[in-house]
């Protein structure tokens, strides 16, 4: 039928080199705005009761991380005597372990939200 199916192929038979042409450049041109289109700066107006008011939520919410995670540690050992008496070894690492991470999370949360992380002073 064809070359294809006698098992011949055209791999190599052109051998002469292609020639890279430059597309030309091309200029559009761009119409002015109507009115209404142009480009106007967004209004940042300020909210400073917002801002402050967003600002004690976000320490609340901070401060709420670790003193969460210690209302929970106080109310398991509180209410189990075995926990508090033979597994003490566990509990006061695993505390201080907790404690630990939930203040540096709630550190890291906070600067963040409050917008000074990553500045020195």
């Amino acid at each position: 039928m064809g070359r294809w199916n006698e098992g011949e192929s055209d791999m190599g038979a052109d051998t002469s080199p292609e020639t890279k042409t430059t597309p030309e450049k091309v200029y559009v041109k761009i119409p002015k705005a109507g009115p209404g289109q142009g480009y106007k700066a967004p209004k940042n107006y300020q909210h400073p009761l917002f801002d402050s008011l967003s600002k004690v939520v976000i320490v609340l919410l901070c401060a709420a991380l670790p003193l969460a995670t210690g209302v929970i540690f106080a109310m398991i050992l509180g209410n189990s005597e075995i926990s508090r008496t033979q597994f003490l070894w566990l509990w006061i690492p695993m505390i201080v372990l907790i404690e630990g991470i939930a203040i540096w999370v709630a550190i890291g949360v906070g600067r963040e939200a409050l917008g000074v992380s990553g500045t020195r002073r």
